[in-house]
């Protein structure tokens, strides 16, 4: 995350504003406001998740901890099967571009 290849969408009262700002976001129904707003909420409950998590060295482990046990750590969890998965579809593709066929192939 530090390196900046990930980035998260804005705060769910910042995108409320701007979505009010708007003719089209005033004249949404509820509803469709909240339907909207969802990733947003997401976002910001997955931020308070993560500010939530105090990192513990054991040896070489790293362990994250909630600091408040009130706050779940699911969301964070997700996030990081979702990457983690991301990573190996990648490291899987490069794999298999990186063979040329090409150089298998005589030519007479």
């Amino acid at each position: 995350m530090s390196s900046g290849k990930i980035k998260f969408l804005i705060d769910e009262a910042e995108a409320k504003t701007k979505l009010m700002e708007t003719k089209q976001g005033q004249n949404m129904t509820p509803d469709k406001r909240n339907e909207y707003l969802k990733p947003f909420v997401l976002t910001t409950i997955l931020r308070e998740q993560m500010l939530n998590l105090v990192e513990d060295n054991e040896g070489v482990n790293i362990i994250l901890k909630p600091e408040n046990r009130g706050i779940k750590k699911d969301k964070f969890s997700a996030f990081v099967y979702g990457l983690y998965y991301i990573k190996q579809e990648e490291d899987r593709r490069k794999k298999r571009r990186g063979r040329d066929i090409s150089k298998l192939l005589l030519f007479s």
